[in-house]
């Protein structure tokens, strides 16, 4: 793992920070990518457009299938920008990844389900689960003074059954894929808080300013679901008053969604927010603006084959941008 340069300057410029899946962002002709070249470029364009006129410093992305992709869409983006992805893909071949015209530095790549979490749950084929399905990925960035960006791909609510089959065979196995589903996700979201509370304390040790911290991703659930509560640490009486609990406190941005636009999917004709960015305290002091941009998507079903020529992902990117200090 290379050098983090220090960066830390007296003062921090703005900040823009987005995460978006990208839904099933792989080459064509794969299983799940699109069905010819044409559609790929022409994905990879509206991607980069979109990205390019919002201008971020910082884009989390969910749903890459591989390096390529990753590497297409930074150079469409436009010179100097890079990817930086999660090494450890779920089954499809999907991962995380960090899209940035400044210096990355890879800190970790979570995988292992760690000890002082959740270290292992049952799963719904009778085996023992000690891995997240998708890796997380913590990175700093060289930008306004230092960033430190962890994303995550939660485990979605959409249920399996022994052998991948994706239909139960009674309403008891139903239940118990359910509560397996539950599971998992909730153990994937303790072992992203258990590394941010060691990357969050770790400078307060050391007698060191906290990095400002950013979580986000889909988190394949709502902002009052336990499983994405928890990620914000301590409960926190007020915002401005600083206390014990702020070394570790994040403070999710989905209360301050505009009205009418705090959703981040549509399915089956309703509105879902489960793509979310979680801030510190020094940065949501900062928060100039959050918006969900969904005027592009459409509804859609759990029928994943009829999405294979979209070039418009089912998630709509969230973006918020931070003052200068």
């Amino acid at each position: 793992m290379p050098a983090r340069p220090n960066t830390t300057p007296a003062a921090t410029g703005p900040l823009t920070v987005m995460t978006w899946n990208v839904e099933n962002f792989f080459p064509a002709g794969t299983e799940s990518g699109p069905p010819d070249e044409e559609t790929y470029d022409a994905k990879v364009a509206y991607l980069a457009n979109m990205i390019r006129g919002l201008a971020p410093d910082i884009v989390a992305l969910q749903e890459v299938g591989g390096q390529q992709p990753a590497d297409d869409l930074a150079a469409a983006v436009g010179a100097g920008w890079k990817a930086a992805l999660s090494t450890h893909p779920d089954g499809r071949g999907i991962r995380v990844g960090v899209l940035s015209p400044h210096p990355v530095t890879v800190e970790k790549q979570l995988a292992t389900l760690p000890k002082a979490g959740l270290p292992q749950v049952p799963d719904v084929d009778g085996t023992t689960l000690k891995e997240l399905g998708r890796g997380a990925l913590q990175v700093h960035v060289d930008v306004a003074g230092g960033i430190r960006l962890m994303t995550a791909h939660l485990k979605s609510k959409l249920l399996t059954y022994p052998n991948g089959r994706r239909f139960p065979i009674s309403e008891d196995e139903r239940a118990r894929g359910a509560g397996y589903a539950l599971l998992r996700r909730t153990a994937e979201a303790v072992a992203v808080r258990v590394q941010l509370n060691k990357a969050m304390t770790a400078a307060a040790k050391d007698g060191e300013p906290g990095i400002p911290t950013i979580l986000c991703g889909d988190l394949n659930d709502g902002p009052d679901a336990v499983t994405t509560t928890l990620l914000g640490g301590p409960d926190d009486g007020s915002v401005t008053r600083p206390d014990k609990g702020d070394p570790v406190r994040l403070y999710n941005l989905a209360s301050l969604l505009p009205a009418g636009r705090a959703y981040s999917r549509i399915y089956e004709g309703k509105g879902e927010l489960i793509d979310h960015i979680f801030v510190s305290r020094d940065l949501r002091l900062r928060l100039a603006s959050v918006d969900s941009l969904v005027d592009d998507i459409g509804s859609i079903t759990a029928s994943t084959e009829t999405r294979r020529p979209a070039t418009v992902p089912d998630h709509a990117p969230v973006i918020a941008r931070f003052t200068a200090v």
